[in-house]
C-alpha cells in the first residue's frame, strides 16, 4: 500500500531511524525510540485472501493522528535487549519464523507490549491461548463491558474474518455471535505474560474496515431491505447495493416515525477498537503516545453540506444560495450535465465562498450520461469550461450512481479529483452508515498488482433531504453519531426542494445544531485539503519524551495530544516555553493537549 514516500519494501536492519509520519509509512530500525512499532507483512492471497488489507492499517493510524514506525517481521530479531519503550502491533495474522516469535516472546516477557490483529501469528503461549478457530462473520459482543477497550462502544460491532481463540490464561474481554446465533467466546483477549503484555483483537478488524467501507462489487441490485424501506431492487446500479451489513442486526429505529436506518458507524468502532488496544497498552506501560488531532482549533468534528443541481434551475439554486448565506456556512454545490448555471451564477458562488464540483451523471443514460471514464472525463471538462474553472476538487454522482468496486475511484485520481462524496443511502431505510462511518478515507485498491491507496479521499453521505427522504427529527441523531466518532456530519439539500415547506427550517436547524454542539461546517475541498495537509506532518522522537514534529505545509491552530499518564494535567512546553495545556478524553482515555501553529519544526516536551 502506498501514498508517496510509501513503500512495501522490506526494510534492512541497519537502516538509520527516520521520522514517522502521519502521512506516509516509513522504515524503521528496531532502535527506534517511535513509541509505535507496526509489523506488516507481503501478502499472501495462497494462505489468506484477506491479506491484501492488512497495510491498510497505515491508513487507520495516520487519519487518527497517530505517529508510528512501519517494520517487516524480520526487524522483529532485533528487539530483545532494545528495550521495552514501545508498542508493537502485528497487523494481520503473520507468518513468524521460529526465530521471530522467539525474539518477540522475549522482549514481551522481559516487560514489552503487544497488540495482535486478526490472529495470533503463531504466539498463542504469549496471547494466553491454546488454539484458535476461525471466524467467517460475526458481531462483538462485550463480556467486560467496563473495560477500557469496549466502555460505551455503541454499534453492532460486526466483524468478518479473522479468529476465535480458546484462553488459558487470557483473560476474554468481548465474544463473537455467528449468524445463527452462536455465540463463540475468546474475541478479544488480554493477557500478562511474564512482566509484559498482550492484547490479541481475533477478529480481523483491518479488512473488516475496508469491506464495510468498500463493499461488494456492484454487478447487480443489491437485497432489499425485508420491512420494504430500502427497496434496492429498483434496476439502477448505485452505491448501497454493495453493503455489507445485516438489515437486521446493524439498524435501529431511532425516529418513531421513520423505519430503522444505519445509525452507528460500525467502521468507525472498528478503527476504535485498534486505536483504543493500542493506548491501553500504552498507558499500562507507561507511553506517552502523540496524537495530532483530527481538526484545527480542537473540533470535534465537521460538518460538510452538499448540494446536487438535479433539473439546474436557476431560480431556486438562487434561492438556496440565500438560504445558506443567510445561516452563514459554506458548501460544496454538485453540477449535473446538461445544462448548469448562467455564468454569473458560478461567479457568484465562487466569490460568496462556495465550492463548485462536479455531479457526474451516469444515471440518465444517454450518449454522454452512461457509465464509462469517457463520459466521466468528458463532464468534468465540460464543468470546468462552463464554470470557468481550472481544477474541480470533488465530485458526487447523480443518484448516487456506482458499478464495479473501484472504477470511480481510478477515473477520480486520473481527473486529479481529489475527493468523492458518493458513498451514502438513497432510501429512507439506507440512511445513516451503511457503506462505513463518518470518517474520511482514501480507498485501497486491493485489486492491484501491489495493494495501494487511491489518493481520493471519500467522505460517506449520511442522508439526502430532511423532510423529503425522512424527517427532521433524523438530523440530530446522525449528527451526534459522527460528533461521537469525530469524524464528517455530510447531508444533502438539493436546491430543488429548497422551496417546499419545511426543508429551509430542517437546513437551518441541523447547520445551528452542529454549531452549538462545536462543529464547523467545511466544503469537501476544505476537508481534503486540511487532510492532505495533516498527514504530511512528521515526528522525531527525542529522549525525555521529547518529539519535533515538522510539518511540510503550515497547520495553524492544530492540537497535539500526549496520553495522560497521571491523574493530573501534566505541563507542556512548545519550543521550550511553557503551553496551556488543557485535558480530553479521546476514545475512552484521557489526553493532555495545547494548541499551536505547525509550520517547519516544532518541539514538544513535557
Amino acid at each position: 500500500m502506498a501514498l508517496p514516500g510509501l513503500t512495501l519494501a522490506a526494510t534492512e536492519q541497519a537502516a538509520p531511524t527516520r521520522p514517522a509520519q502521519a502521512g506516509s509509512r516509513v522504515s524503521p530500525s528496531p532502535v527506534s525510540r517511535a513509541p509505535l512499532l507496526v509489523v506488516t507483512q507481503t501478502p499472501s492471497t495462497d494462505v489468506n485472501p484477506r491479506s491484501r488489507a492488512w497495510g491498510y492499517i497505515a491508513e487507520i493510524l495516520e487519519r487518527a493522528g497517530l505517529f508510528f514506525e512501519a517494520a517487516s517481521p524480520r526487524d522483529l530479531e532485533g528487539l530483545p535487549g532494545q528495550g521495552a519503550e514501545a508498542v508493537v502491533v502485528l497487523a494481520g495474522d503473520l507468518a513468524l519464523s521460529s526465530v521471530q516469535r522467539e525474539a518477540l516472546t522475549a522482549w514481551v516477557k522481559d516487560g514489552g507490549s503487544l497488540v495482535g490483529l486478526g490472529g495470533t501469528s503463531g504466539l498463542e503461549e504469549v496471547f494466553g491461548v491454546s488454539g484458535s478457530s476461525p471466524l467467517a462473520e460475526g458481531w462483538l459482543k462485550p463480556a467486560a463491558a467496563a473495560h477500557p477497550l469496549l466502555a460505551g462502544l455503541r454499534s453492532s460491532l460486526h466483524v468478518f474474518g479473522g479468529c476465535t481463540a480458546k484462553q488459558s490464561t487470557a483473560t476474554a474481554l468481548a465474544d463473537a455471535e455467528l449468524a445463527s446465533g452462536t455465540v463463540r467466546s475468546g474475541a478479544i483477549l488480554e493477557n500478562r505474560f511474564g512482566r509484559g503484555r498482550a492484547i490479541l483483537l481475533g477478529p480481523d478488524l483491518i479488512f473488516s474496515v475496508v469491506h464495510l467501507q468498500q463493499g461488494l462489487r456492484v454487478l447487480q441490485d443489491g437485497k432489499p431491505a425485508p420491512d420494504d424501506s430500502a427497496p434496492l431492487n429498483d434496476g439502477v446500479l448505485k452505491a448501497e447495493d454493495g453493503l455489507v451489513l445485516d438489515w437486521r442486526r446493524d439498524r435501529v429505529a431511532p425516529v418513531a416515525e421513520h423505519p430503522p436506518f444505519f445509525l452507528e458507524p460500525v467502521s468507525d468502532e472498528l478503527r476504535e477498537l485498534i486505536l483504543r488496544a493500542i493506548f491501553h497498552a500504552a498507558r499500562q506501560a507507561r507511553l506517552p503516545l502523540v496524537l495530532l488531532w483530527y481538526w484545527p482549533r480542537g473540533l470535534p468534528a465537521v460538518g460538510h453540506l452538499s448540494h446536487d443541481t438535479d433539473g439546474n434551475e436557476p431560480a431556486k439554486a438562487e434561492a438556496l444560495r440565500e438560504v445558506m448565506n443567510r445561516c452563514g456556512q459554506k458548501s460544496t454545490w454538485c453540477i449535473l450535465y446538461p445544462g448548469g448555471y448562467p455564468a454569473a451564477f458560478y461567479r457568484a458562488l465562487l466569490d460568496d465562498g462556495f465550492e463548485v464540483a462536479l455531479h457526474y451523471d451516469a444515471h440518465t443514460g444517454g450518449a454522454r450520461t452512461s457509465w464509462s471514464k469517457a463520459n466521466f472525463l468528458f463532464q468534468q471538462g465540460w464543468l470546468m469550461q462552463t464554470a470557468g474553472l481550472r481544477r474541480i476538487a470533488s465530485n458526487k454522482n447523480h443518484y448516487t450512481r456506482w458499478e464495479g468496486r473501484l472504477e470511480l475511484f481510478r477515473w477520480c485520481e486520473e481527473a486529479g479529483i481529489a475527493a468523492d462524496q458518493t458513498r451514502g443511502p438513497s432510501k429512507k431505510g439506507t440512511i445513516g452508515f451503511p457503506l462505513g462511518g463518518s470518517q474520511p478515507y482514501f480507498p485501497l485498491d486491493d485489486e492491484a498488482a501491489v495493494p495501494r491507496r487511491l489518493k481520493v479521499l471519500e467522505v460517506n453521505l449520511l442522508t439526502q433531504d430532511l423532510v423529503i427522504t425522512c424527517p427532521a427529527a433524523c438530523g440530530r441523531p446522525l449528527l451526534d453519531a459522527a460528533l461521537r466518532h469525530h469524524g464528517v456530519a455530510h447531508f444533502l439539500f438539493h436546491p430543488a426542494h429548497i422551496l417546499k415547506p419545511g426543508v429551509a427550517d430542517a437546513l437551518n436547524e441541523v447547520v445551528s445544531c452542529g454549531r452549538e454542539r462545536g462543529l464547523e461546517w467545511w466544503t469537501s475541498e476544505q476537508i481534503v485539503a486540511w487532510e492532505t495537509a495533516r498527514r504530511q506532518v512528521q515526528a522525531r522522537f527525542e529522549g525525555g519524551g521529547a518529539v519535533t514534529l515538522r510539518a511540510a505545509q503550515p497547520l495553524p491552530q492544530a492540537s497535539l495530544l500526549r496520553l495522560a499518564l497521571e491523574p493530573e494535567p501534566r505541563p507542556l512546553a512548545v519550543n521550550g516555553s511553557p503551553a496551556a495545556t488543557t485535558r480530553r478524553t479521546v476514545h475512552g482515555f484521557e489526553f493532555d493537549g495545547v494548541s499551536v501553529d505547525l509550520s517547519g519544526e516544532t518541539r514538544l516536551q513535557g
